[in-house]
């Protein structure tokens, strides 16, 4: 028999950082400071603003936190800082969105800079209640991202009340305070042009419910006036409300089929509506795009390996998150960030769109 392959042999650690954590005691920011061979101050910047420390030097500082177990007495600090580095988000989950990559990029650029993110992530339904707010507040967030701009009176009168550094995603570029978002006008004209350009000129529209979602209103109130401008039909009976999914997407394309519309497109309000979409056409026997085209909206990571892969419209979403965590630790930092452009969306033609059928 062959001889057994040995275990790979782990590298050992550096000896200045090979000590453990005092016995008897907890562990204190001097003896970080010891282990790492720097100042207890170089471990408080390395610790609570990253970005103020050599990366070498901060790295030494981490080693030594993480193998002598340290926590830092973050009320002890808040006391003294009279901050928490904390930042509090509010972004309501609506089934299947893409909000999970925008908070991603919110809270990869705010550790950059030594900040938290504590995120409250409720239904839609809960989405408006005063209390969730009211309770980042009594966290003590230093500074505040909220998702749009269709907020209660309450919400208002709080961030009056209690001043602090608040940006807003993905909402109306001409609402009430600094807002990081793109044209989403632009972003319907691009993809019906599409449509428009490959003779289609009967549509029909899975989207989000509007009475729950401003970017859903957006988008169908974006998509009826390009269609009007361009002579374009988009009859209400073939336009469908539901939440946003593939199962849902799944279930509308069907509805839509069994009304036997003259349509010869489907835009979605997003990618995942326009993957369920896509599996009822190919169940009934449809050919996308022969006999179906079908575009989507967001451009999200699996759209490019459908089959066809979805014609779509990509969002900036990662970078409204980078966006407006830079937008915030430039405030925190008494510095004055300027308001915040316009991001860009295009169109991404795949093969989910071809000319519409003749006859």
């Amino acid at each position: 028999m062959p001889a057994s392959t040995p275990p790979p042999r782990l590298t050992p650690a550096p000896a200045a950082l090979s000590r453990t954590a005092p016995a008897g005691r907890a562990v204190s920011l001097a003896d970080v400071a010891s282990l790492a061979g720097v100042s207890p101050g170089t471990v408080s910047r390395a610790l609570s603003r990253p970005d103020m420390v050599q990366p070498d030097t901060r790295q030494r500082v981490r080693e030594a936190a993480e193998r002598l177990g340290y926590v830092a007495n973050g009320a002890a600090r808040a006391l003294a800082m009279r901050r928490t580095a904390t930042v509090g988000a509010l972004i309501p989950r609506f089934g299947g969105s893409s909000f999970p990559s925008m908070v991603q990029a919110l809270e990869s650029t705010l550790a950059e800079h030594g900040y938290t993110l504590l995120l409250s992530a409720p239904d839609h339904a809960r989405a408006r209640d005063p209390a969730l707010l009211r309770t980042l507040l009594e966290r003590g967030v230093d500074a505040v991202a909220l998702l749009g701009s269709d907020h209660p009176p309450a919400f208002h009168a709080m961030l009056a009340a209690h001043p602090r550094p608040c940006v807003r995603l993905w909402g109306a570029p001409d609402g009430p305070g600094p807002c990081v978002t793109f044209d989403e006008g632009a972003a319907i004209d691009a993809i019906v042009d599409h449509l428009a350009a490959l003779g289609h000129r009967r549509l029909a529209f899975i989207g989000g419910r509007v009475a729950d979602n401003e970017r859903a209103r957006w988008r169908r109130h974006g998509l009826l006036q390009a269609v009007a401008r361009r002579g374009m039909t988009l009859a209400d009976d073939a336009m469908i409300e539901c939440d946003y999914g593939f199962r849902e997407g799944h279930v509308a394309m069907q509805a839509l089929l069994a009304r036997r519309l003259p349509v010869t497109a489907t835009l979605c309000g997003n990618d995942y509506l326009a993957a369920g979409a896509l599996s009822a056409l190919h169940a009934a026997g449809w050919e996308v795009p022969r006999r179906m085209s079908l575009a989507g909206f967001n451009d999200n990571d699996f759209a490019p390996f459908l089959q066809p892969p979805l014609t779509t419209v990509r969002v900036p979403i990662a970078e409204m998150g980078e966006r407006a965590g830079l937008y915030l630790v430039d405030a925190l930092a008494g510095r004055a960030p300027a308001a915040p452009a316009l991001l860009a969306a295009g169109l991404v033609a795949r093969g989910s769109t071809g000319e519409a059928p003749r006859g």
